[in-house]
């Protein structure tokens, strides 16, 4: 049950993140400040801050092998990017979409990497 509040918490963390983020860039769009391919490096480096961040908590929390937990979660987030995109989109894998789960999947790992390494 500890695990299930902790997943939870972090799946609403990672939600209000996504919220923002996409807030951000619809607001640089409307501004014209932003065009697509400026969009979509946006949305990239921040989707990496975030599991980044996600991952560098929940290395802070781990008792040992932090990549594990990057691993974890990062999947756990990945699987359910993978189902907003089935349902809403409806677009099917690619070799770019699987490149950039591998990044995000990457980049939580290395997060709580960081995270364990860190500790207080």
């Amino acid at each position: 049950m500890k695990t299930l509040k902790k997943y939870g918490k972090t799946i609403g963390i990672f939600f209000l993140c996504i919220l923002v983020l996409s807030f951000l860039v619809s607001l640089f769009n409307v501004a014209n400040i932003l065009y697509t391919k400026g969009s979509d490096i946006m949305i990239m480096i921040g989707m990496v801050l975030i599991f980044g961040f996600i991952g560098l908590q929940f290395g802070r929390v781990a008792t040992e092998k932090g990549y594990l937990e990057g691993l974890k979660i990062g999947g756990s987030l990945i699987l359910v990017l993978i189902v907003i995109n089935l349902l809403f989109y409806r677009t099917g894998f690619s070799l770019e979409r699987f490149i950039y789960y591998v990044v995000l999947i990457l980049s939580s790992t290395l997060g709580s990497m960081i995270g364990i390494n860190k500790k207080k």
